[in-house]
């Protein structure tokens, strides 16, 4: 609708009630600031531990990487660096 647009012409094109009008713009302008005024949603929440849980893990395993390369060249080892520990590879090929 165009600002400053009169209501009842607009109702009167549609044939709806001019109160109805009113009733679904209220309804619409209190769901605006139900949703504004609330916090995060429940999924926002998941999505937000999810988040910070992956970010944990992937700057523990960046640790153990860069633990694993100090290990390496600190040695003197020529070994190839095979990027994964003792426990994971416990069971590989074991499918």
């Amino acid at each position: 609708m165009v600002p400053g647009a009169n209501i009842s012409e607009v109702c009167r094109q549609h044939g709806e009630a001019q109160s109805l009008y009113y009733k679904w713009r209220d309804a619409f302008l209190a769901g605006g600031r139900a949703g504004l005024q609330s916090g995060p949603s429940t999924r926002e929440q998941e999505l937000e531990k999810q988040l910070q849980e992956a970010m944990s893990k992937i700057g523990e395993q960046a640790m153990e990487i860069d633990v694993l390369r100090k290990n390496r060249t600190g040695a003197g080892s020529r070994q190839p660096f095979l990027g994964c520990s003792s426990s994971s590879r416990k069971g590989f090929g074991s499918q």
